[in-house]
């Protein structure tokens, strides 16, 4: 009994080590506040809206509602955006996810790119999905 309590507890403080690295190494991204975009994409097929996006610790996150328009089943993955700063793109960081949707289904998709500086990003859809 004593050793499955302390076993237990050795457990807890393993844990909450591990919870503060990880929040020292990312910055305490969970803290950094999200600003609104104001790209709304009303496609033939499909809708982009609610774009948001955090700058953590030399990265920049946004993220993104998704929703599919067509009948039947379509697939959806996580590259609508590209982010700008000063003119150049960013490097996107993270891999792609992919997701089927029926009509009317939402998702909300969040893509990263490594930030160049501190300056404000330029968020835009990918030209590819407005062909």
């Amino acid at each position: 009994m004593m050793i499955a309590a302390a076993a237990s507890c050795l457990g807890m403080i393993v844990s909450l080590v591990g919870w503060f690295a990880g929040r020292r190494r990312r910055g305490n991204a969970d803290d950094a506040p999200w600003r609104q975009s104001d790209l709304y994409v009303d496609g033939d097929d499909w809708e982009l809206w609610d774009v948001q996006w955090r700058r953590t610790g030399g990265r920049i996150e946004v993220e993104y509602g998704v929703a599919n328009w067509l009948p039947g089943q379509h697939e959806y993955r996580n590259d609508f955006i590209r982010v700008f700063q000063r003119g150049i793109g960013l490097a996107e960081e993270g891999g792609r996810v992919s997701r089927v949707l029926l009509k009317g289904a939402e998702i909300r998709f969040m893509q990263t790119f490594l930030a160049r500086d501190g300056s404000t990003p330029v968020i835009q859809i990918d030209p590819s999905y407005m062909e």
